[in-house]
């Protein structure tokens, strides 16, 4: 059931990252032409910045769940199936740790930029915090399926090349 419920949760902020990276299409399509027509934008290059850097960390959960997380296995295949698997544990147990630091840490930026009200200081002069949301929804995202890869005691195979 909460393996569930976290995958739920995983799939949704995948969807979230993935839908983000399919609207950057329209900012900078809108940019080109403007900048042909000899009218450039002044927003565009924050938001298709900030969206980009929105789906990066968003994407950290189908990251994990894929295998394309970073992880060292040199060792760990030398030794054999069953310390892989103590190994794959203990490594996802420190992602889970990792993602809610993350994710606790980062949360306490954003209300520190929120409360003394930053902006980013260009043209755009976006509210910081909104970008800086990204932060801990993406190690909540972490946080989440590392969760749910624990629970389930199933990792996946790292992906080469």
């Amino acid at each position: 059931m909460i393996s569930r419920l976290l995958d739920i949760v995983a799939r949704v902020l995948t969807t979230a990252s993935a839908t983000i990276v399919a609207i950057l299409a329209v900012p900078v399509a809108y940019d080109a032409i403007s900048r042909s027509l000899r009218h450039p934008s002044v927003w565009v290059f924050d938001v298709s910045l900030y969206l980009m850097i929105a789906a990066a960390f968003l994407g950290n959960a189908y990251a994990l769940r894929c295998g394309s997380h970073f992880r060292m296995m040199m060792f760990v295949d030398m030794a054999g199936p069953k310390v892989r698997h103590w190994a794959d544990r203990f490594a996802f147990l420190v992602t889970f740790l990792f993602a809610l630091a993350m994710a606790w840490l980062s949360a306490g930026y954003v209300a520190e930029n929120y409360e003394m009200g930053f902006t980013s200081g260009t043209l755009f002069d976006a509210p910081l915090w909104i970008p800086q949301l990204a932060m801990p929804l993406g190690g909540l995202s972490l946080a989440v399926e590392a969760l749910r890869r624990l629970l389930l005691d199933d990792y996946p195979d790292v992906l080469e090349g």
